[in-house]
């Protein structure tokens, strides 16, 4: 059973709301400050994929993250009804060596990967995206 569950528009300012929440809950549930950053920055990565590239064609696109904590790690559970997208296949581009090589966009999932333990995803019968991270403490 979730510890909270947010739901929200995807948008930018939902979003934002949606980030001040998560926090609060993941400090309720004094989750040390290692897997909190690790989580809140997952939160970031995920859900503006999901808004920037997921709900770019959906008027009325919608997330939902249930948010677990049982002491040994963090698990958070992504639902949008975006177009589908399984990160686990999807390639991540090979660490800059410097910020101009760097450039703009593209890191975020490797970013994900490298704070998780794990990623599952399935696309439902509903049409939504299912991605579960879980973080570990």
């Amino acid at each position: 059973m979730a510890d909270c569950v947010l739901k929200f528009p995807a948008t930018l300012a939902a979003y934002a709301r949606a980030s001040g929440e998560l926090r609060r809950a993941l400090e309720a549930q004094a989750v040390p400050e290692r897997p909190l950053y690790n989580a809140e920055l997952v939160f970031e990565e995920i859900v503006s994929n999901v808004i920037r590239h997921g709900c770019s064609n959906h008027v009325q696109c919608a997330i939902e993250v249930a948010v677990e904590y049982d002491g040994k790690s963090v698990v958070l559970s992504f639902h949008d009804n975006g177009q589908p997208f399984d990160p686990r296949g999807y390639r991540t581009h090979a660490i800059p060596q410097t910020l101009e090589a760097a450039g703009r966009g593209g890191l975020g999932l490797m970013l994900v990967r490298h704070a998780s333990t794990r990623i599952d995803y399935e696309r439902t019968r509903q049409n939504r995206n299912h991605i579960t991270v879980t973080i570990a403490a």
